[in-house]
This record gives structure tokens, C-alpha cells and sequence, in this order.
């Protein structure tokens, strides 16, 4: 087995929502820890980028570029390819992915906790889980609009991460034919929470093994001019 790290930096504000609202104030919360800190659940970065795979594959068989990714379709199901479902998993199979996401964190995240988790303890008049998170967060509001005039009831309340704020985890692969997709799905990916068509949740995304970047690029670009 194979440990990459997985690095995303949000270029944009992001929403990464957790459905949920926080009492009358706001409609829509992001997802953070019980000292305050957001993260990104593993299930959210699986998601973003198995999407993120299928496009590359998509792009792929567009350009006739068949030798650097089996792209191959289910059998049963001619919009999905084989080989996405081979590294993210299919829908009530028994046997585990061959890959497997932890929750991303931001750097430092174990030291940062533990300090919190003390200074909340012991200086609770001075700190608050809230004024952690608002160092990591702003409040925006948004209004639905027709004809030019704000939709009257369509004020919203929305908490978001701040641009800015990095955060990683770990990939672990058991699979080496499902690396180049990953990397691949990785350099694609380019916005990840809600309400991305408002500019929210533009990011970069990075793999590393070790110190080293992991990218597939060149070899990419060498099948092109050829």
C-alpha cells in the first residue's frame, strides 16, 4: 500500500456545507469540530473527486487518448467507466475501494486542537469555539434576485471558509493502476463545496508521495504530441 498526501487550498471563499443551519442565525453551516476548526469529511473529498475522474476520462475519449487509462464502460451502464468504479467503489459491493480517503485537516491540526482544546478549558471568559471559528470563517448573505429586484423572503445567512485556509490528508492506495487516475482527478479538480456558480469553493488541488509532487502531466503531454 501506497500513502499519498492529498493538499487543497481554497482560491475562493468555499461553502462546504454540512446541511445543516446554526440555530435562527444561519441557514447554512460548514463543517468544524468541536473546538472550531473546519475540515473537509472524507466522504466530501471522495466525492468531488470521482466526479473530478469521470470528467478526466470524459476528456480522455474525447481525445482519443485510450493508452494512458483503461476507459472501458460497465457492461450494465454505458455513462459510467469501469475503471472509475474500480478505484472509488461501486454502489453496495461488499469488497472495499482500493483507496482510502481520510478527512482532510489543516496544517497543524493535532498541535492546534490540543492547544484549543486547552485554552477553551481554561480561559473560557477569553475564548469561545465561535471566535475560533471566526478566525476561519465569515458570514455572507445572499438574496435571491428577479426582473432586478430582490425576491422578497429570499434573504439567506451563510457561513463560509475564508480564501486562504489549506487543508490535507492522507490517500492510502492498494492499487497502483488506480494512482495515475487519481492524479489525474486531482489536477482536474478545480471547485469543491455548494454554490459554486456564485464563485464560492475554487481550490487547488495537489498529490504528494512523500516531499515529492505526484503528476502524471508529462507523460500526459508527451501522448499528445505524439
Amino acid at each position: 500500500m501506497r500513502t499519498f498526501t492529498i493538499k487543497i487550498t481554497l482560491e475562493s471563499d468555499a461553502l462546504i456545507g454540512s446541511g445543516e443551519g446554526f440555530g435562527a442565525i444561519i441557514d447554512t453551516d460548514i463543517v468544524f469540530d468541536k473546538v472550531g476548526i473546519p475540515y473537509i469529511p472524507a466522504r466530501r473529498t471522495k466525492g468531488c473527486l470521482r466526479d473530478s475522474a469521470r470528467e478526466v476520462c470524459a476528456m480522455l475519449e474525447r481525445a482519443g487518448i485510450d493508452s494512458f487509462i483503461d476507459l472501458r464502460k460497465e457492461e450494465k451502464n454505458e455513462d459510467e467507466y469501469k475503471v472509475v468504479n474500480d478505484v472509488f467503489g461501486r454502489a453496495g459491493q461488499e469488497k472495499p475501494s482500493p483507496v482510502f480517503f481520510s478527512g482532510l485537516t489543516i496544517e497543524n491540526y493535532d498541535a492546534n486542537r490540543k492547544w484549543l482544546e486547552y485554552l477553551l478549558k481554561e480561559y473560557k471568559e477569553l475564548l469561545s469555539v465561535q471566535s475560533v471559528l471566526s478566525a476561519f470563517t465569515e458570514i455572507r448573505q445572499q438574496t435571491a434576485i428577479k426582473d432586478g429586484v430582490a425576491k422578497e423572503h429570499s434573504l439567506r445567512t451563510v457561513r463560509v471558509v475564508k480564501k486562504g485556509v489549506k487543508f490535507e490528508g492522507e490517500i492510502q492506495v492498494e492499487s497502483d493502476n488506480a494512482i495515475e487516475l487519481l492524479s489525474l482527478a486531482c489536477l482536474n479538480l478545480k471547485n469543491i463545496g455548494t454554490k459554486r456558480n456564485r464563485g464560492f469553493g475554487e481550490v487547488l488541488c495537489e498529490l504528494f508521495e512523500g516531499d515529492r509532487e505526484h503528476t502524471v502531466i508529462d507523460r500526459l503531454e508527451a501522448l499528445c504530441i505524439n
